[in-house]
């Protein structure tokens, strides 16, 4: 702890002013969410919840944020209320008022309530700190993307139900207490201004995105209130937030509950409250691995997230005895506090004091504001919280093509959000969690990772020529190959993105081997989309051997990624791909390029013969140019004949696909200066594979009454020819012998 506020200590002027700034844009970014929040949170209480749940927010926003920003290690440790753990707070709540024993004008049944929510909060807390030192966090890395897309879009929706009364200019909780029927005492002029508040707060940063559009939207709403009730003195336009006391954080908020601990709310409520805090702790846990993780990819870093759910658990349990609400890690506050030039936990601590500032001294400005105008703030948020993945999901099933796959993903989602809007949180997470059981039971398929190597051991099946290959003997280890096995889901996903993340030297490609890959599933391919942006950060390219656009992987993982994911990414099969890499590393590498054309003289065939027997030789070959993709002979041609390369190159292939594949099995590629069909020419057999050029080629060919003639004319010259063939055979036997062994496993 002492070393963490040493590291507050400024260091120059400008320092301390940068990161003042940051503290400032943090906290007014997340003021008005913050305040909405609170009257969210004790909605159930009806008119005097701004009283109770402003000041709890403050509280923890000044406690919980000076607690976590002191002991987190991550980028910028920025913690506020969020919505899901205060929807969940507002259901213990109303359960807590709808009880007849509770009365609203008792000091001691208002001192209980505050008491149960802050048992909720402090058992939350502790919670994820037996999570974070069990280690028991790294389960909810497993949790599938559909799952959490319909448990984030049912809070969603969640938040906007229960926003609904102030933007129509009803008070808070109007809805939980009078039903559907409230909506029509709905005031316009009210939904006007809620609405002139969203245009400002969402407009404001397409014109200049350094402005504080939160506290500009606020004063602008507020601004047309007042201009409202100016022109029209008797419009009703909601409430106002009403006065507040002065914040003054108290760790006595627990006390109620050892002085009274046979109170009828206690002993009806104890246990929903200690359920509560379960519900929160896993919720909480969940939402700050994966903001942990997504802060991570954006600023180029990897934290701990057993240390980071433990700092959260130790700043919940501080806000909950002081009686503030849950916190959770705030991305969007703390990529805005980092815009703003903020690099240390000073950002987040100055930020904090701010929130005790505010509580302290703006509590009479704070009452002034209007509750439609807070809605408006947080109706943002709430649509922010939606999760765009699955909108985008749901935009390409109704564009088609409708896979089962997809379909199955898509009810998922469906059923865990109905589930979390009508039966609950509790509900929501017992069904996401049984879901994510039975998905991850039937993804996991033996260890997902098969091998680890590099090029350098399995290089592409191009043979190059002699300087070329020499080159990459040095180049090949800059490319990593990945063997996977079984189903791609978030867990297998998060294990190969750690293994990326360990690779050390200068890697300049990752190539995952899909051939084995059973199953794409949809938190897989998010994953997969993550760590490729996250490794073209580091200079990193990431390509899916396996996988393209019309094949069965390619299909799965087109309707979660996108087409262009997979233009940018896929390859055929593992050869292609480090093939690619090995060109983009010779073509990089800034020595002499590849050599795409040799003399007829300087070819292999060629070798050990004098000037003289070289133009006899040279006079027997006849030219052929081939356009790219044209096939120069195909499985069952006459073998008459053999071909020399002198520009391009050749590829060949299987004469015919293995059964499990979906394409051709190419053998080998040949660069200018080999030879190939040499095999049928010599044994009088039909072509057994496919020569096709690989781009614009041209060959020489030599058929058997020319090599015949020569032989009558001068048997040295046959004999070397023979000669040169055999070694040629040789060579490229050894240098294709592990292309051929990965082409039959």
């Amino acid at each position: 702890m002492l070393t963490r506020i040493a590291e507050l200590a400024p260091r120059s002027r400008a320092t301390v002013w940068r990161e003042v700034r940051a503290g400032a844009a943090g906290m007014l970014l997340s003021l008005g969410p913050a305040l909405t929040l609170g009257l969210l949170a004790f909605a159930a209480f009806g008119g005097s919840a701004a009283a109770l749940g402003i000041p709890a927010a403050l509280v923890s926003c000044a406690v919980g944020g000076t607690v976590f920003a002191l002991l987190s290690h991550c980028p910028m440790p920025a913690a506020g209320p969020s919505a899901t753990p205060v929807l969940v707070t507002a259901a213990l709540v109303a359960r807590i008022v709808a009880d007849p024993a509770f009365s609203a004008d008792q000091p001691a049944s208002v001192a209980m309530l505050l008491a149960l929510v802050g048992l909720a909060v402090v058992s939350m807390g502790l919670l994820q700190v037996l999570l974070g030192m069990s280690g028991l966090v790294r389960f909810a890395k497993y949790v599938p993307q559909p799952v959490l897309a319909g448990f984030m879009n049912g809070v969603a929706l969640l938040a906007l139900l229960a926003l609904l009364p102030l933007l129509l200019g009803l008070p808070v909780g109007a809805l939980q207490s009078s039903g559907w029927a409230v909506l029509q005492e709905a005031k316009p002029l009210s939904l006007a201004v809620g609405l002139f508040t969203v245009a400002v707060i969402v407009g404001l940063p397409r014109l200049n995105p350094r402005l504080p559009a939160t506290l500009i939207g606020l004063l602008a709403g507020s601004g047309a209130y007042a201009l409202l009730l100016a022109v029209w003195p008797g419009a009703d336009l909601g409430p106002l937030t009403g006065q507040l006391p002065q914040v003054l954080p108290s760790f006595d908020t627990l006390l109620p509950l050892a002085a009274n601990a046979d109170a009828p709310l206690l002993a009806r409520h104890g246990v929903a409250a200690l359920s509560t805090g379960l519900v929160l702790a896993l919720l909480g846990t969940l939402e700050l691995v994966l903001n942990s993780l997504a802060l991570d990819q954006a600023c180029h870093t990897r934290t701990e997230p057993r240390r980071e759910v433990i700092a959260l658990g130790l700043a919940n349990t501080a806000s909950g005895l002081a009686g503030g609400l849950p916190l959770l890690l705030l991305r969007p506050r703390a990529l805005r506090m980092i815009q703003a030039g903020g690099r240390s936990r000073a950002s987040t601590v100055l930020a904090a004091l701010a929130f005790a500032l505010v509580g302290l001294v703006a509590a009479p400005l704070l009452a002034l504001l209007p509750q439609v105008v807070l809605g408006a703030v947080l109706a943002i948020n709430a649509y922010l919280m939606a999760d765009r993945w699955s909108l985008r999901l749901l935009v390409r099933w109704w564009k088609g093509p409708r896979s089962a796959q997809l379909h199955a993903t898509l009810g998922v989602v469906a059923v865990v959000c109905v589930t979390t809007l009508v039966l609950g949180f509790a509900a929501g997470v017992a069904l996401g969690s049984l879901l994510s059981v039975l998905i991850v039971v039937r993804g996991m398929n033996r260890s997902f990772v098969r091998a680890c190597f590099s090029a350098a051991d399995a290089p592409s099946r191009r043979i190059y020529f002699a300087e070329d290959e020499a080159r990459l003997q040095r180049l090949r280890s800059r490319i990593t190959v990945m063997e996977l096995e079984g189903a791609l889901f978030f867990g297998t996903a998060d294990r190969v993105a750690a293994l990326a993340d360990q690779l050390r030297g200068p890697c300049h490609a990752l190539v995952l081997d899909f051939r084995r890959v059973s199953l794409i599933d949809a938190s897989g391919a998010v994953v997969l989309a993550q760590l490729a942006r996250r490794l073209q950060d580091r200079g990193t390219q990431l390509l899916l051997a396996g996988v393209t656009s019309d094949n069965r992987l390619g299909r799965m993982l087109r309707q979660f990624a996108g087409e262009q994911f997979i233009a940018d990414h896929g390859l055929a099969d593992v050869d292609q791909a480090v093939e690619k890499m090995e060109l983009e590393l010779l073509a990089e590498e800034g020595s002499e390029p590849l050599q795409l054309s040799i003399p007829v003289e300087q070819v292999s065939l060629m070798d050990g013969l004098d000037e003289l027997q070289r133009a006899r030789l040279a006079a027997c070959l006849r030219p052929r140019r081939l356009a790219a993709g044209e096939r120069l002979f195909s499985p069952g041609d006459p073998g008459d004949q053999l071909f020399v390369i002198v520009a391009g190159s050749i590829n060949v292939f299987s004469d015919a696909a293995p059964s499990t594949a979906e394409m051709p099995q190419r053998y080998v590629t040949l660069s200018p200066g080999m030879i190939l069909g040499e095999t049928a020419m010599l044994d009088g057999g039909g072509r057994s594979g496919e020569a096709v050029a690989d781009g614009e080629a041209e060959v020489r060919a030599l058929d058997v009454p020319s090599l015949q003639r020569l032989g009558a004319e001068d048997p040295a010259l046959y004999a070397q020819v023979y000669r040169n063939i055999a070694l040629h055979l040789s060579q490229r036997l050894r240098a294709a012998s592990w292309a051929w062994r990965a082409s039959m496993s």
